[in-house]
């Protein structure tokens, strides 16, 4: 068994030989106690310790966390390329709709001076 040295101010001595002579135990054995009950609280309060395997599993989880948001980043640079895209393809197409209007309108002028016969005026001599 290990052997531990300690140095001890006064005060905490003689503390530890009262529950010595309370307890009837060996100082040996009270400050062993002491030690024990001291691992036992700390454990207890401390969170639980994580084993390796634990460990290696939440770094895996980070990096597939990593490739994930990397993949979202550049699925969002695409999304806004295509909007960007789409946006022009239908700012081209209400351009086209608009000349294509204007055409229309236009033959229907021709169309309907046409169908609509003008009378010439008569002249009136005087």
């Amino acid at each position: 068994m290990p052997t531990v040295h300690l140095s001890l101010p006064e005060a905490l001595y003689q503390e530890l030989k009262e529950i010595a002579a309370e307890t009837g135990m060996s100082m040996t054995n009270v400050i062993r106690m002491l030690i024990k009950e001291g691992l036992e609280r700390r454990r207890m309060e401390a969170p639980p310790r994580r084993s390796r395997r634990e460990e290696s599993s939440d770094e895996k989880a980070a990096e597939m966390l990593v490739q994930v948001m990397q993949q979202l980043e550049q699925l969002q640079r695409q999304l806004e390329e295509y909007q960007a895209y789409v946006e022009g393809e239908l700012y081209r197409i209400n351009q086209s709709l608009k000349g294509l209007k204007k055409r229309v309108s236009k033959l229907e002028d021709a169309v309907e001076e046409r169908l609509i016969p003008v009378e010439a005026p008569e002249l009136v001599e005087p």
